[in-house]
């Protein structure tokens, strides 16, 4: 590979390659290729809290996104406050991705430190990765950002320094996406869901018994720290050690719909989360790598189901009822769709995989 000088050498479980642009340093890019069994055949550098730095770890898990995480890499390298270290977890089945990390422009500025991995088998999926890259990270805070995420000015360091500021009394920070859909429409059908009682109020950023968690769409642009049963996936910081110590339940793998609001519930029994309205995200919506509408119906049965059964530790057959009577109306409310001629065939597979899901619950499975 022309410009590019490697190490190559076996072990039992994996293939180490490290192959580096000639004006970086050694250790600054290491790329591993995992055989299809997952299996690590070297330790972590890091695995004991006490070895962490004062620092940000930003950590992006990425599949077939190659145009979306170079939009990312580009508004990370605006950003006043330089990460620590900067973790790619690669799932993609080519090299695109990877050519587009290769390719950014002044990459030595995107971290102190770089670390990008190409993984497969038992550890593609976004909870999988997320957990493998929990097991490299340095710094005493730990980023995820998803790489179809732009990041406004500042952003970065205003997520931090509500950590700084807030100390021991915050465990999670999340950016507000600025971009999120504040219409007339949502608003009202968020009304809907307070007048059919499936929720009992409408604060943003809640998880309530019924299983349903309020959008923070519902909170309009602030300044100021708001704070809320769960983070949005797409762009949370979390102390590294609580992180670590809950892990992601990576039994949802694949695109694991959901995780985010698992993590976070689990996560906040140790602390409180906020939302830093002063630090900001784009959220583009990359269509490529989500599952097709009959796979995501089925996750949102699914997972929400066993996000309820995990996450309200006394739980009572009145929550596991109000969890029934609450996403049998979700999914009728689907039927809105059904007006536009353009989504029938999605949302009738969207319905279907969530009559799917209901059954195999009510099978065990």
């Amino acid at each position: 590979m022309d410009g590019f000088a490697g190490t190559y050498m076996h072990t039992s479980s994996v293939q180490y390659v490290s192959e580096l642009s000639s004006h970086l340093p050694l250790e600054h890019i290491v790329t591993w290729f995992h055989r299809e069994d997952g299996r690590d055949a070297l330790e972590p550098p890091v695995e004991a809290a006490g070895l962490l730095v004062q620092g940000c770890s930003v950590v992006i898990c990425t599949y077939k996104r190659a145009e979306s995480l170079g939009r990312l890499l580009d508004s990370l390298l605006a950003q006043r406050r330089k990460p620590h270290q900067l973790i790619i977890v690669d799932a993609s089945p080519d090299e695109g991705t990877e050519q587009v990390v290769r390719k950014c422009p002044h990459i030595d500025y995107l971290a102190d430190k770089l670390l990008y991995f190409r993984v497969s088998g038992s550890l593609k999926g976004l909870t999988r990765q997320r957990n493998f890259a929990l097991r490299w990270v340095t710094g005493d805070l730990i980023t995820f950002f998803d790489d179809d995420i732009i990041l406004l000015p500042d952003c970065l360091r205003n997520m931090e320094n509500t950590h700084r500021l807030l100390g021991d009394q915050v465990i999670g920070v999340g950016a507000f996406i600025q971009n999120q859909d504040l219409s007339w429409f949502l608003t009202l059908l968020w009304r809907i869901h307070l007048l059919l009682r499936m929720v009992p109020a409408l604060q943003p950023g809640r998880y309530y018994r019924s299983g349903i968690s309020t959008s923070w769409s519902l909170l309009p642009p602030t300044e100021e720290l708001v704070e809320g049963d769960w983070l949005p996936g797409c762009a949370m910081m979390w102390k590294t050690v609580v992180a670590r110590e809950v892990g992601f339940y990576d039994c949802f793998y694949g695109y694991a719909k959901g995780e985010d609001l698992d993590f976070s519930l689990r996560a906040r029994r140790k602390g409180k989360l906020v939302m830093a309205g002063a630090a900001r995200v784009l959220h583009l919506t990359d269509p490529d790598g989500r599952p097709d509408s009959f796979r995501l119906g089925y996750m949102e049965i699914y997972n929400k189901y066993h996000i309820h059964q995990r996450a309200i530790l006394d739980l009572t057959p009145r929550d596991t009822a109000w969890f029934i009577y609450a996403w049998t109306l979700e999914t009728l409310l689907l039927t809105r769709h059904f007006l536009l001629p353009s989504r029938w065939v999605s949302t009738f597979s969207q319905m279907t995989g969530r009559l799917k899901a209901a059954y195999d619950i009510m099978r065990g499975r």
